[in-house]
């Protein structure tokens, strides 16, 4: 993680290299903000962290066992992003970290929909570590994000998947 005064020099040279389109270039508030952001997630992915949330996020999933997952995803079967694919390959390839480092990226970062989608397709493919990674990930953002989410988690009927991420962040907050 760069420190503020790095952020800060980089900004300058991107400045003073798109000196004839000013307008391209985010303002140094905006590039430091993303640096905090940046630093305050970074905690996840620390492989304790990561571990955490994941059993946070199982319990919750046990306490819902008895209601049914559904076998596909909504919206025809929509394809998991390209990062999901490939935390799925260094997955299988024994390469964790860097694996739970996608899934967090996923879980903070996509779209409800997106997150609806990839967990479905976790799920399809037995893949039900990654689902509950991307699930813990998307847990620890805002209560707007994750009640959207939710939403989303519900259209589509997946009222397991969307229960365990509630009682996850409630784990997380209380």
């Amino acid at each position: 993680m760069p420190s503020p005064e790095v952020v800060a020099r980089l900004h300058e040279i991107a400045v003073a290299c798109s000196s004839n389109n000013t307008d391209a270039s985010p303002s140094l508030e905006d590039l430091l903000e993303i640096r905090r952001r940046a630093a305050a997630s970074k905690q996840g992915l620390g492989s304790d962290a990561v571990r955490t949330q994941l059993a946070r996020l199982q319990t919750a999933r046990q306490r819902q066992m008895s209601a049914p997952v559904p076998s596909s995803p909504s919206g025809g079967g929509v394809a998991p992003t390209p990062a999901a694919d490939d935390a799925i390959r260094h997955l299988r390839a024994g390469r964790e970290t860097d694996a739970f480092s996608l899934f967090w990226h996923i879980g903070q970062t996509h779209t409800p929909t997106e997150i609806r989608d990839v967990v479905a397709s976790y799920t399809i493919a037995r893949e039900a570590e990654a689902a509950d990674a991307v699930l813990a990930s998307a847990s620890e953002r805002g209560a707007e994000d994750i009640l959207r989410i939710t939403a989303s988690l519900l259209e589509a009927q997946r009222h397991h998947d969307a229960a365990a991420l509630v009682e996850a962040a409630l784990q997380r907050i209380g």
